[in-house]
């Protein structure tokens, strides 16, 4: 539960609000850019919120999945350059959201922190995905056991190279395609041999040979 100001809750609490979003964004060089969808450029804390964003709604949920939001905005030169947005200096760049009584700037609630996920732009603008932080819970890390290779054909865990006759085939990572196309099953860097959900399933028969041997031959 998201405990408000008393002055912040007084006025929320009384029907006739001067409610105003403002974002905070921290770059990945460290640079905070402050944005807002009032008219009037708004200050607090140390930065300067100017009229330039709308965001849209921003779902909140219980449980594992990943609550993720919208800001819309113009590319500007002093302020969001499309040249900085293909650089990559908004790639998971830190977003704080607020919420600000613009009469008076001290009677304010943080309502999320998240980061930036997929920008696209379009005629002049951009719409920017706002991710929570479960997406870093969601995140896939260290290797994942699977029957595929998980090596990029031509790289230097495959070690194919681009002058290979079949190269330009391409490669389906299975440990067959690996072998028979390329001949390369000293570097397959999947599990070809793990157990699948058929093997999971499985339940006792008659002809089944269990007598403590290997499963696989």
């Amino acid at each position: 539960m998201r405990t408000l100001d008393i002055g912040f809750r007084t006025h929320v609490e009384s029907g006739a609000t001067t409610l105003a979003t403002c974002w905070k964004i921290t770059r990945s060089d460290l640079a905070v850019l402050g944005f807002t969808d009032h008219d009037r450029t708004l200050s607090f804390a140390g930065t300067d919120y100017r009229p330039m964003l709308d965001g849209g709604d921003v779902p909140a949920r219980l449980g594992g999945q990943v609550d993720t939001g919208e800001v819309l905005g113009v590319l500007r030169s002093d302020a969001i350059a499309e040249a900085d947005i293909a650089a990559g200096l908004f790639d998971g760049a830190e977003v704080e959201t607020w919420r600000v009584n613009w009469r008076d700037v001290s009677q304010r609630a943080l309502l999320r922190r998240a980061t930036i996920g997929e920008i696209v732009r379009e005629d002049g603008q951009f719409r920017a995905e706002l991710r929570s932080g479960q997406q870093a819970l969601n995140r896939v890390r260290g290797r994942v056991y699977s029957p595929l290779c998980d090596a990029v054909l031509g790289d230097a865990r495959c070690k194919v190279l681009p002058t290979h006759p079949q190269f330009a085939l391409g490669c389906d990572r299975q440990l067959g395609t690996c072998r028979g196309r390329f001949g390369n099953v000293a570097n397959f860097r999947g599990f070809p041999h793990i157990p699948g959900n058929d093997f999971l399933l499985r339940y006792p028969r008659a002809d089944d040979a269990l007598q403590g041997g290997a499963l696989f031959s």
